[in-house]
């Protein structure tokens, strides 16, 4: 009996928790799953694009908000890649964290 009761308990506190979360404004199971299936479509497109080299950049999503990050050759690079990533469904808008590399 004590351990059905602790079992109950238990569950409730987790669910409290999952439920405090979404009051937070942070993600849902659901939203992760999108977020991370828009990083990976994100990626892939910056992959198939030649011009941009992919492995320079990192894509965060957040509800569909996607942040890139990165360093990149030249600003036409940053354009291309930020226009690969918009054309990915489900992205709500892309925001440039990126930097140039410096000329040496």
């Amino acid at each position: 009996m004590r351990t059905s009761i602790n079992i109950v308990a238990i569950s409730a506190v987790v669910l409290l928790a999952a439920g405090c979360s979404v009051f937070k404004g942070q993600k849902t199971a659901g939203q992760f799953v999108d977020d991370s299936t828009i990083a990976t479509r994100a990626k892939t497109a910056l992959v198939k694009d030649s011009t941009v080299s992919a492995t320079d950049f990192n894509i965060d999503v957040y509800k569909g908000e996607v942040t890139l990050t990165g360093v990149a050759k030249n600003s036409a690079e940053v354009q291309r890649a930020i226009d690969d990533i918009k054309r990915v469904d489900g992205v709500k808008s892309v925001k440039n964290s990126t930097r140039l590399a410096s000329a040496e």
